[in-house]
């Protein structure tokens, strides 16, 4: 008999740890017994047909006694839910699905798991979750690591996210939302995926991308992600690359438009471990990313600890690391002039990734190395890996 499985997502919504929720679902459902749980059934971004999910239409409140009565209400129900079904097992992802999933109690095991800082970085919420979860999963070594010199607790464990390589090769010669002649014009297209948020770096990047074209100006820039970038159009407009710029909104199938591109840039002041920096190397994409607290070090490097401490643009195993970005949000642009010319004035970091860049651009060598290497890299993030240390953390609890 099946194991009975439950993951919990507050919403099937765009965003990193629902598409692991899902992904899971697919990978486990021969093995297990699997069900989805979620609060709202709102804005469902991802392909769920075949799955079983259950509603328990419990909507985020508003006010501090409104979300103090919903953690009671979810873990409740919740708790109920696992006891009808016999649950197993109880995985749960987010914030406010690990809160219920802690506080609950009809499951015979829990697993909690942690993809951000804001959540290790809150105690009274690692707290919790820690002491009531059998284990606490991190998405990176990195992660996982700060957790255990900073809480001491025994129960942590990395576990990479699952990239489905086969999946985004497959998805990326499927048609795109949209005609993508933007890509096929002639120019060198440098892509980043990620919502519009101040922990992305945006107008780092378009100040950077400005830099670029100036150096190579058959160059393009392509910004994947939820949000209207209203002040980042604005800031294109103040720089005079709107017109190579194009932001290209939530894509369901983003892999299209990677697949047109030549290069991914990822300029995040933090991350966990960033998904769309995977998927662009199994598209063999060459990456320049800054290096910031967790993730890229790690996805680009054998030894990322190595790698962490490099202070200039470090050449590493599997792609480009620059150095951190400045966390302060800065739209002014000012500009210098360079033999007649007037070209951007960018702070030093800033420099040094737009450097890394265009050494890509302008290295033909270089970049068929780091573009080769990189589907070998993304297969360490294989569903298959997943799937195999998953189970194998779930055999021992």
């Amino acid at each position: 008999m099946k194991r009975k499985l439950m993951l919990i997502s507050p919403m099937l919504h765009q965003g990193g740890f629902e598409r692991i929720c899902v992904l899971t679902a697919r990978l486990l459902k021969e093995s297990f017994d699997v069900v989805i749980v979620v609060f709202s059934m709102e804005d469902i971004a991802f392909d769920i047909s075949g799955l079983s999910v259950i509603n328990l239409n419990l909507k985020a409140k508003a006010g501090r006694i409104g979300k103090m009565l919903n953690v009671v209400r979810r873990s409740l129900r919740l708790s109920f839910l696992q006891k009808k079904l016999g649950t197993d097992i109880s995985y749960s992802f987010g914030m406010t699905a690990n809160i219920a999933n802690a506080l609950s109690f009809g499951a015979k095991r829990k697993i909690t798991a942690c993809h951000s800082f804001g959540e290790i970085n809150n105690v009274p919420y690692m707290k919790l979750v820690s002491s009531h979860s059998d284990k606490v999963l991190c998405c990176a070594k990195k992660m996982a690591d700060l957790v255990q010199e900073k809480y001491g607790f025994a129960n942590i464990a990395p576990l990479w996210n699952p990239c489905d390589g086969e999946a985004a090769l497959k998805y990326s010669s499927a048609g795109a939302d949209e005609d993508i002649s933007f890509f096929r014009e002639g120019d060198r297209v440098l892509v980043s995926m990620g919502r519009e948020d101040d922990v992305k770096g945006f107008w780092h990047l378009l100040k950077i991308f400005k830099r670029v074209n100036e150096e190579a100006p058959d160059t393009r820039l392509a910004i994947i992600g939820e949000g209207d970038f209203t002040e980042y159009k604005s800031l294109a407009e103040s720089l005079g690359i709107r017109e190579r710029v194009l932001f290209a909104g939530l894509k369901k199938n983003p892999f299209p438009y990677l697949r047109e591109s030549d290069i991914y840039v990822l300029t995040s002041l933090s991350e966990g471990l960033p998904n769309a920096l995977v998927e662009a190397l199994a598209l063999s994409l060459p990456v320049v990313s800054a290096n910031c607290l967790s993730g890229p070090a790690e996805i680009l490097h054998e030894d990322f600890k190595a790698a962490e401490k490099e202070t200039d643009v470090f050449f590493a195993d599997y792609g480009v690391l620059s150095p951190p970005l400045s966390g302060k949000k800065d739209f002014l642009v000012t500009w210098k002039e360079e033999k007649g010319v007037r070209k951007i004035r960018l702070d030093q970091t800033q420099e040094k990734f737009a450097g890394a860049v265009l050494t890509l651009l302008q290295n033909k060598e270089m970049y068929e190395k780091y573009r080769k290497k990189a589907a070998l890299r993304a297969e360490d993030f294989s569903t298959v890996r997943y799937v195999e240390e998953l189970c194998s953390c779930m055999e021992r609890l």
